[in-house]
């Protein structure tokens, strides 16, 4: 993965654990895939929303 994806990802994640949110191994994967082009928005969403995240 590129720099800019580990760094987007994880900018992201310490923000929403400041919010109080946690971000799972598995979403951070999905979210690698999507910005790599991986995955469309759509199967990303259908995973999230499905539970497969949650992992």
């Amino acid at each position: 993965m590129s720099d800019s994806i580990e760094r987007s990802i994880r900018t992201a994640e310490l923000s929403l654990r400041m919010e109080g949110f946690s971000v799972t191994d598995v979403c951070k994967e999905l979210c690698r895939k999507l910005l790599a082009g991986e995955i469309t928005l759509q199967e990303y969403l259908t995973q999230v929303i499905s539970g497969e995240g949650k992992a």
